[in-house]
């Protein structure tokens, strides 16, 4: 799924997580048949794939809530389903706190499970957490809480809760899977390819769902569906856990349980963050962020100083490293750059690219009005039947050492992500054709044809990213680096959300002089900085080979 790590890939359990001897067909003390998966696989694969329907649930209706218009508040018409109003750019870049913090506090989740929880009791507290957040968004709009400031600050609150689950609930699941098999068991790649599935089967089926309730019979309806979704997958898991995963995901020896005090911990920062919220401070932390940047020393000093500042502490890092590891580690962050800038621009697709799925695309169908956040599911129905054919591909090209190296795949998955965003230009164009530079509804093939390349770019660059990390990582820093490989994803959630909300000020020509004009001139951003750095990656790749000495 977009920006989905492959749980392919994850870290591989330690030695301690084999059974006695590493026999293959037991794991834990406990027998496994001889041919076939584990069963607690599929409880696993069932838990994940309601966690990813919530969570993609809330994503498909996120903006669309926020930018709808409440006009017409006062006696409205049945079927009348008013958002927040608000404008496109503060949508987007909620937006993009939002996505972005899912992606940056499972660095810190996982390292509570490690030392304190568990991966059992982590998924436990993420997953309530998770479905009360969902609970408070769908209370937030009854009666007078709809459209009042204390309702849209209850709202932030759920947020923020979700945000907080996800931390505790994103890094354990795929860590469980891994603990299901003995080092060197052969159906361990197999088995998570199967619970990858999961993943995506939860994000196709969230849209029709939640997607469908939220846009047609009310917000809040969505946002409460998923959480149903989210307590379902727990309730599985609680019944099917003592049979199937026993002694699976327990917490280290001897360590405290801290989980009640993380439950109270969880609840007081996200009452904070809606309390913050509601008194204005977010507006006037921004407010103050952006007269600093308006003058024109600190719009050249800030982001020369970060710059700087992160490259002197990559170069240290890299410095420091053994001579046989020096390549390797330079080309990981080297790689985490063009990773950053293929994300910024796919996660578009919750965002700008959502927005013109609900506003300037004909959705209707034998006179049925499609729910715009139905086009959230061709992403996930691409990866589920054309990933085997992927697979398939780079195994076949192996056998014939002919399988591209990862900067390769770095670059098609770039390349075809600019091109998908091609389409989106030209559908933009045809969108403003109408008389006098009217809004006029166009074909869905643009947002079909955008989302279909999109995902091919997905499959040649996301699911070797995190395995590339591990094999090219020193050992000693495997870990680091990949809690740094989800900061980066963190920084391109972040950045693509802030870059949406310029969206406007490009469609006026106020950022730079128009050169297709309206939003075609946003999208064709996309199309030049994503297929620029396919194209730098690729005339990079023989001197990043030779760094790598033969690990990517």
């Amino acid at each position: 799924m977009s920006n989905t790590p492959n749980p392919v890939s994850d870290t591989l359990p330690s030695a301690s997580d084999a059974s006695p001897g590493g026999a293959i067909g037991a794991t834990n003390g406990q027998p496994l048949p001889a041919k076939g998966q584990p069963p607690g696989l599929f409880l696993l694969f069932i838990v994940e794939m309601w966690e990813r329907f919530s969570y993609y649930g809330m994503r498909a209706l996120l903006v669309l809530y926020l930018v709808t218009s409440t006009a017409g508040m006062e006696g409205r018409e049945p079927g009348f389903n008013p958002g927040r109003g608000w404008a496109e750019g503060d949508a987007y870049r909620l937006y993009g706190w939002y996505t972005g913090l899912a992606y940056l506090l499972p660095v810190v989740g996982g390292l509570l499970a490690d030392k304190f929880l568990g991966t059992h009791r982590s998924m436990l507290l993420g997953g309530s957490v998770i479905a009360l957040g969902h609970v408070v968004l769908a209370i937030s709009g009854l009666g007078a809480l709809e459209h009042s400031a204390l309702g849209m600050s209850t709202f932030i609150g759920g947020l923020a809760l979700i945000i907080i689950g996800t931390g505790y609930f994103k890094p354990c699941v795929s860590v469980m899977v891994g603990q299901l098999y003995p080092e060197g068991d052969p159906r361990r790649d197999g088995g998570f390819t199967i619970f990858y599935m999961g993943i995506n089967l939860g994000a196709f089926i969230c849209t029709f769902v939640c997607g469908t309730l939220g846009e047609k019979v009310g917000w809040h309806w969505g946002f409460g569906a998923a959480a149903v979704g989210m307590l379902a997958g727990m309730a599985v898991y609680l019944v099917g856990r003592p049979k199937f995963l026993k002694g699976i995901g327990e917490p280290p020896a001897n360590a405290p349980n801290i989980l009640p005090a993380l439950l109270v911990a969880s609840l007081v920062l996200s009452a904070g963050v809606a309390w913050l919220f509601h008194v204005g401070f977010f507006g006037r932390l921004g407010g103050w962020v952006s007269g600093v940047l308006a003058n024109q020393t600190a719009q050249v000093a800030v982001p020369l100083g970060v710059t700087a500042l992160v490259v002197g502490v990559v170069g240290w890092f890299v410095a420091i490293q053994k001579p046989g590891d020096k390549g390797p580690v330079a080309c990981i962050f080297i790689f985490m750059l063009f990773n950053a800038f293929f994300w910024l621009a796919f996660e578009q697709a919750g965002s700008t690219l959502n927005v013109f799925a609900f506003e300037r695309t004909n959705r209707v169908i034998f006179g049925w009005d499609m729910p715009a956040s139905w086009f959230q599911s061709v992403n996930p129905f691409v990866i589920i039947t054309m990933a085997p054919a992927f697979a398939f591909l780079w195994s076949a090209l192996g056998r014939r050492n002919l399988n591209p190296s990862q900067p390769v795949k770095i670059g098609l998955g770039l390349l075809l992500l600019g091109g998908g965003y091609v389409f989106m230009v030209i559908g933009a164009k045809l969108s403003e054709s109408g008389e006098a530079g009217e809004i006029v509804r166009v074909s869905m093939f643009w947002l079909f044809a955008t989302y279909t390349l999109h995902t091919l770019g997905e499959l040649c660059l996301s699911p070797t990213g995190l395995s590339f990390v591990t094999k090219a990582a020193p050992v000693r820093f495997v870990s680091l680096l990949m809690g740094v490989w989800f900061i980066s994803s963190f920084i391109a959630n972040l950045g693509g959300g802030y870059i949406a909300s310029y969206v406007e000020q490009i469609e006026q020509g106020k950022l730079f002089p128009p050169i297709l004009g309206g939003r075609a001139d946003f999208f064709l951003v996309f199309v030049i900085s994503s297929c620029g750095a396919g194209l730098l990656i690729l005339l990079l790749t023989p001197l990043l080979k030779r760094m790598l000495h033969g690990r990517g």
